[in-house]
Parts: structure tokens; sequence; C-alpha cells
């Protein structure tokens, strides 16, 4: 290839991609008397419900997805937010008491330094913007994009089915490519550097705000925590950087970037916070909207909320049934006790989530072993973090003398316990609790930084506070010196682990790349030969797959296990009987498909599937138009004039 793209160039993409992160759910957190981290934490999960629900209205009202629709329906949003927030202006439902712009500033700093940290990591990781992320989900992800761009269509409900009217359609989680195909059509950028460039906004800027918002409710208008959490929100390998690199699992990436802030609004409402910035009818009205973003970001998520949420509520429940004292703290008891197991039997047996919940992994390792990881976070076979775990160990200890720390930690143990079933047993019996994550130890093991975080700062405080007297300094300034020795110690709060997360999925070997450099540049070439309204049908295996995202021409099978419709999956197993077959020239008619593409020499048909496709090259009816290496394109000529 020619000279790649380096990070500097993509920089107004960038900023573009955190305004539609950010912009649409700003004026309407301010609008609600949101100020400070408040405010800058909860807009994404307000832009993620805006954009997403925006989407699935769209399309169902026959409007094409488009910049401005996105935008109109932002300003409408905002508008009526705004006007019920004037009307309400004298109401207690408004009413807060704005963070000082000093502890904010402070905030602020200790989140530009964790975005330093994180922006470096990913860059490395990723190498130029334009790099391609080439492991097995990657293929679905980007031809989601150009699937988007081509047909103006974003909705959760037809994006898993690509608007096919052959393929049943199911609900996807549509909102990190809704985001992405706003970037995409803002500023013109390609399918591989808007990924990139949106996995690396989450990542770098997202998560550790909605970090901070939970720090911040957790232990109120404390400098030092606030100073410390940000740069410890990027320190845990498990999220969000496992899953920028694991899948790709970019729809569980945005979700649960999005998920502290979530938990955040969770403990407002059971009462578990300080100095609370948020309250709690506002958070009444948040976390609905909070539910609405995580589940267009992704259903696993709002399992998360759930499971971390069991004993913060219970808790919360109990403590008014206690201060009650009467029959209706009993009934609310019971009440809470019967909605969580009847809300679990009904999910753990649904056919809704059959699918998820049937997901095979096997055990990686020895229940010992999982608590081990957890212990460490070391998930999933990596490095033991011995520095940071003792932290959080040390801020475990310290949960009994604050109430609020203790539900944390309880959530934090089961996490724990989801991960070491899912990590060691994954049994029919274990699959009950785990099914909703798909059983995998992967999404389960993202879940720990959430609670470990906080936990985190517990540690740095309790280690400060006993440091303080001996060094006559301010707790403050003791706990920022700790991380930053953290820091040093740790070489970057060890980058090596965060970036080898990532760095997996982006081959920088030739010979491991599902499309070579070679083939990218074959693609550019040879899409001047290809009708711009015709199809490519190829072996997904070979690398034709990723035509589709890298030169604008749609391929039959845009991933590997895709549901086909009855023309795609005959054609993927009789193609080269073109000349002799007349079915399979009038399945080529009804799916508009011209040429065929070779990537390069792969034997994987998937059990047949795709092994009509092979050995094109020496059927009768297929024209070599140009061919790089190992790569070809045919023309399809038996079929009468070519398309």
């Amino acid at each position: 290839m020619g000279d790649r793209v380096n990070w500097f160039e993509v920089a107004p993409t960038v900023l573009v991609t955190v305004g539609w992160l950010w912009l649409p759910g700003l004026p309407v957190a301010l609008s609600l008397g949101l100020r400070g981290i408040a405010a800058f934490a909860v807009a994404p999960l307000v832009s993620t419900a805006v954009v997403a629900s925006t989407a699935v209205l769209a399309e169902a009202a026959g409007v094409d997805w488009s910049v401005p629709v996105a935008l109109v329906a932002a300003a409408v949003v905002a508008l009526v937010v705004g006007v019920g927030a004037f009307l309400l202006r004298r109401r207690e439902f408004l009413a807060a008491r704005p963070d000082p712009r000093r502890l904010t500033a402070v905030a602020a700093v200790g989140l530009l330094v964790a975005v330093a940290l994180a922006a470096f990591s990913v860059m490395r990781a990723v190498g130029p913007p334009d790099s391609l992320s080439q492991v097995f989900d990657t293929p679905f992800h980007y031809n989601a994009l150009a699937y988007v761009h081509d047909a103006h269509r974003a909705s959760s409900r037809s994006l898993g089915s690509r608007g096919n009217p052959e393929v049943p359609a199911v609900f996807y989680p549509a909102a990190w490519h809704d985001f992405g195909s706003l970037v995409m059509m803002s500023t013109g950028s390609s399918i591989p550097v808007t990924a990139n460039v949106l996995c690396a906004a989450v990542t770098v800027l997202l998560w550790p705000a909605s970090c901070l918002l939970l720090v911040r409710q957790l232990f109120g208008r404390d400098t030092a925590a606030l100073a410390i959490a940000g740069v410890l929100s990027v320190a845990f390998p498990a999220a969000p950087w496992d899953l920028f690199g694991w899948g790709v699992l970019w729809p569980n990436l945005l979700g649960m970037a999005l998920a502290p802030a979530a938990f955040a609004l969770v403990l407002t409402l059971a009462g578990w916070v300080r100095d609370d910035a948020i309250g709690r009818p506002r958070a009444w009205l948040l976390l609905a909207v909070a539910a609405v973003a995580a589940g267009f970001a992704h259903p696993n998520v709002l399992f998360t909320l759930v499971a971390l949420a069991l004993f913060p509520v219970g808790a919360a429940v109990f403590l008014r049934a206690r201060r009650l004292g009467n029959r209706r703290g009993v009934v609310e008891c019971a009440a809470f006790v019967a909605v969580v197991l009847g809300g679990w039997l009904w999910s753990s047996t649904s056919p809704v989530f059959a699918g998820a919940r049937n997901w095979d992994w096997a055990p990686i390792e020895t229940p010992a072993n999982a608590v081990g990881e957890v212990l460490l976070n070391a998930t999933n076979h990596r490095e033991a973090l011995w520095l940071l775990s003792a932290l959080v160990v040390i801020g475990a200890c310290t949960a009994r003398r604050f109430p609020a720390l203790r539900w944390v930690l309880a959530a934090h143990l089961v996490s724990a316990l989801l991960f070491v079933l899912a990590a060691s047993l994954n049994r029919p019996d274990t699959r009950l609790l785990t099914g909703y994550w798909f059983n995998d130890s992967h999404r389960l093991a993202a879940m720990l930084p959430i609670t470990a975080v906080p936990l985190a700062v517990a540690g740095v405080l309790a280690v400060a506070t006993a440091l303080r007297a001996r060094v006559r300094a301010p707790q403050a300034a003791v706990a920022v010196a700790l991380t930053a020795l953290l820091a040093v110690v740790t070489g970057g709060l060890n980058p090596t682990d965060r970036e080898g997360r990532i760095s997996v999925t982006y081959p920088r070997v030739e010979a491991q790349k599902l499309v070579t450099d070679e083939m990218r540049a074959f693609y550019a070439r040879i899409a001047d030969d290809i009708p711009e309204d015709g199809r490519v049908i190829g072996n997904p295996f070979d690398g034709s797959v990723m035509l589709w995202a890298l030169a604008d021409r749609e391929v039959v099978f845009p991933h590997f296990l895709v549901s086909a419709d009855p023309d795609e999956a005959y054609l993927g197993q009789h193609l080269r009987e073109a000349a002799t077959d007349p079915e399979v020239c009038r399945a080529l008619a009804r799916q508009r498909v011209g040429h065929v593409l070779i990537g390069k020499q792969e034997p994987n048909t998937l059990g047949g599937r795709y092994g009509g496709i092979a050995g094109v090259q020496d059927a009768k009816g297929f024209e070599l138009v140009d061919r790089s290496g190992e790569s070809r394109l045919y023309r399809i000529t038996a079929c009468g004039p070519h398309r």
C-alpha cells in the first residue's frame, strides 16, 4: 500500500466523533440542572438513547438515516426537555448544588492525564488509524457500517438482516453502528478509520468519564478521589481494553463504557451516595434513558446493571422495611424478592434468550485459577497486576467503614462469581446465570473493572490517609503522588497488557492477515470494474468479505456465519455450475450478482456452505477481469451479457 494515514490527519474525525457522543445529550443534561462531572458523564447516555431511538423511528417512518435527521431529533429532544425544565424551574426536581469549580477542575485535570495515557496506548496498539482489525466479528461490523452508508437504514430492528426480506429480522443492537455511520457521513472518513476512531474515543474518553461519575457519587466532593479516578479507570485491562480487541465486541465496548455512569444512577436511587450531584428525581428519569441506551448499545449491559444492582438495591429495600417496621415494609421486601426470582426464572428459561444461553464455550481453567485471576486482575490468562490488585484489596477492606462501598464490594463479588462460573465450569446449570453474556468469560470479566475502579480509589485513599501524618501533606497530594508512583513503577499502568488486548486484532505480519496490504490495493483497483449497484460473491474466509467495507461494493456474504436467504445459500454451494444449472443464473439475476472475487487460496468452505465458489477459476462461464498475487476478480458470463 501507499502512504498510510496518521493520527494527526484524523484529528477532525476524532473531534466529530466526540461531538456525536456528547453533543446530542449535553443540552438535555444541562437543562435538567446537571453541571460539571454529572453533566459531562450523563450526556453520552442521553446521546446514545436519542441517536439509536431516532434510527429505529426514522426507518419505521420511511425516512432515510442521515446527519440532518439525527440533528433534528436531538434538537427536538433538547427543546422538549428544555421547555419541561423551564416549567419546573421552581420545583425541587431541578434543585441541585453544583460542585465547586475548583473540584471540577481537579477532576478534569485527572481525566486529561488518563486520556493522554490511554490515547498513547491505543495509538501504539492499533498502529495507523486506517489499520484493519482482522478477527472473527470484524467483517460483520465493518460491513454493517457499509450497509448503513449505502442503504441509509440504521435501525436495530433490521441491521442484523441487512434489510433482506428473505432473512428473518432479529433485533441487533446498533448504537455503535449508528454513531459510526454519523461520523462517516459527517466527515467522509473510511470505514476502518471510523471504526478505529470511534472505539478509541469510547476507550480513551467515554469510559474514564463514566467511571469518574461513579466515583463522584460514591466519594462525594472528595478532591483526592476525583483527582485519581480518571487515571485508575484506564489501568484495568479487562475493560475497556479487552472489549476493543476480543471478538471484536465493539457494541459491547460502547455499552460497557456507559455502564459505570448507569450504575451511579442506580446507587443514587438506592441512596448509597455522598453529596449527591444528580438527585433522585432526575436519577429516575435518567435511569430510564440509560436503560434505552444500554439496550441499543448491547443488551448484555442491561443484565450487567441488574447483576450489579442486586445487592445495593436489595439492601436499600430491606433497610427501608426496617425503618417502616410495619406490614408495608414486609410487603415491599416480599415484592422485591418475588420480582428478582420471577424475573430470573422467566429469563433463564425463556426462548428469547436461548441463543445466548446455549452458546457453548469450553472452560479455560480451574475454579481456583479463576478466583486467583479475579484477585490479581489477570482474567483470561493475562499477567498479574500485583500493585493495582493490592489497592483493590485494601479498598475492599475499608468497605466496612463506608456503607456505600460495602454494596460496591458485594457487586464486585457478584461479577467475580459470574466470571468464575463461565471460565471454569460452563455447565448447563451455570448457564442459567451466565447465559445472558453468552457464557463468555471475556464479557463477564469486563464487569469487574466497573466496581474495581472505586475500590482501587478507596485503596489509594486509605494508604494516603495512613501516610499523610508522616509526610505532613494534604491527603489529595499524597493520593496523587501514590497514583503517579504506581504509574511510574508499572511503566505507565501496565501498558503491555492493555495494548496487547488490542494489538492482537491488528496483525503486522502479512501472513497472519485475512486481507493483506496487496489485497487492499487490489480491492481499491477493481472497484471501477464492478457496477455500483451490483453485488460480488466470494468465500468470506478468503478475505473477499472485506470488499464492501474497503471498496464500497456489496458482497453477498458480509460475515463468515451470516444468515443467508435461499438464493444466497444455493449460490454458495453451486456457483461453479452456472454454465450448466439454470437455477444458478436465476439466483444470480435475483441477487444482482455479476462478479466473483477470490481473495486468496482458502480451503475452508464451512462444510460446503461456500463450496460452490471454489473452483470457479477452472469452470466455464467465468471471465478473468483482473488479478494480483492470489487475488482474482471474475466476471460471470455463463448467464449472458455481464451485469
